[in-house]
């Protein structure tokens, strides 16, 4: 097999995965994520809340840019905002249940595209793959 071969049957699988993606995506009714979004969205998560000068400041952002960005997650249902109870100047930002699960969307996709995989094949040639990805390494992804 030359590298031809092995660079479409590669293409193949990533196209299954990027199917399941927006699979995932669909359902969720939203169109796509960014790379910065799904950082915004991971640092929410893992603040529980924050404010939006927390987040400009963490990412190197104008207050206005990332105004903008928490507006277009509040119109899609992402985040939610509240008003501090000592000073109603500040605001918290949380996700929703929808954040929630956009903020852990890596972890869906690939769950999505492990179960269209095991739709394909069969229990040794899920063995086989398996095997083979393992060889890749043990990196945390």
């Amino acid at each position: 097999m030359d590298k031809e071969e092995i660079r479409l049957s590669f293409n193949k699988f990533l196209k299954m995965y990027f199917n399941s993606c927006k699979e995932v995506y669909e359902e969720i009714s939203f169109d796509r994520i960014t790379s910065n979004q799904f950082k915004y969205l991971k640092n929410i998560r893992v603040n529980n809340e924050v404010t939006l000068t927390q987040l400009a400041i963490t990412f190197n952002v104008s207050k206005p840019t990332m105004n903008e960005i928490i507006h277009k997650f509040m119109n899609a249902g992402i985040v939610k905002k509240r008003r501090s109870d000592t000073d109603k100047r500040v605001s918290y930002i949380s996700l929703t249940d929808i954040g929630v699960t956009l903020s852990t969307t890596n972890i869906l996709e690939s769950q999505r595209a492990v179960e269209n995989m095991m739709k394909k094949l069969n229990k040794e040639e899920i063995d086989i793959i398996t095997n083979l990805f393992d060889k890749f390494g043990d990196d945390e992804l």
